[in-house]
């Protein structure tokens, strides 16, 4: 570049430099923030997509996979989360209820699951309120807004309700309700009990599915 006005043209190139390399700079967030709103759309639309394909068996809400037969836990809360990040990404879990016989959601015998869902704690303005619940019975997999306040947030659990069941011995050989909630002490647990007998409960972390205690009528080990 020539000199202009007495001024060499080396000192036009660097006082230009900060101007271009904030241009720059605009242009990159930009297009990463294009990138990241189109992912996060797409995601929302699968999500979405997958409830508008649910009716097509077993009613409103239900989902293809799960018309309301024999299942497992694990797979009912797998199609719950999805459900629930269609009423709401990131929706955060509140609480998991489940009626189970040999490891099995047996619908034909009555048994059942019930989750519960709250609005994301990552979003700074929720998009919903409330709550979605989400059940499994003989009528299929069905979710829908409910009113209620939201309780305290849950961590999604690394350990299976059915490695959970596996380690049960002691509890006889009915139904057990296997619930995902908080203890006395506040604490994520799973918890486990024969039904109509919740005195005779049993405390499983989460995360590595080792024993936490046992509760045998008021007394806690």
């Amino acid at each position: 570049m020539s000199a202009k006005r007495g001024v060499p043209g080396w000192v036009w190139l660097l006082a230009a430099a900060p101007v271009a390399f904030i241009g720059l700079g605009m242009v990159v967030s930009l297009v990463s923030y294009g990138v990241r709103k189109y992912i996060a759309d797409a995601k929302q639309a699968e999500a979405l997509a997958a409830v508008s394909a649910a009716p097509r068996s077993g009613g409103p809400g239900s989902h293809p996979d799960l018309t309301g037969e024999v299942a497992d836990l694990s797979s009912v809360m797998g199609r719950a989360r999805r459900l629930a990040n269609a009423w709401q990404p990131e929706a955060s879990l509140l609480g998991i209820e489940a009626t189970l016989r040999d490891g099995k959601l047996r619908t034909s015998e009555g048994a059942g699951a019930k989750l519960t869902f709250g609005p994301s704690p990552f979003a700074a303005a929720p998009t919903t309120g409330g709550l979605f619940v989400v059940v499994y019975d003989q009528g299929g997999l069905r979710g829908a807004p409910a009113t209620g306040s939201p309780s305290k947030a849950l961590p999604e659990p690394m350990c299976a309700p059915e490695r959970v069941l596996s380690r049960i011995t002691d509890l006889g050989d009915g139904p057990l309700l296997l619930r995902y909630a908080l203890d006395a002490s506040q604490r994520p647990m799973w918890l486990v009990s024969p039904t109509g007998a919740p005195e005779r409960q049993r405390l499983f972390d989460p995360q590595d599915c080792q024993l936490h205690g046992i509760v045998a009528g008021r007394n806690q080990h």
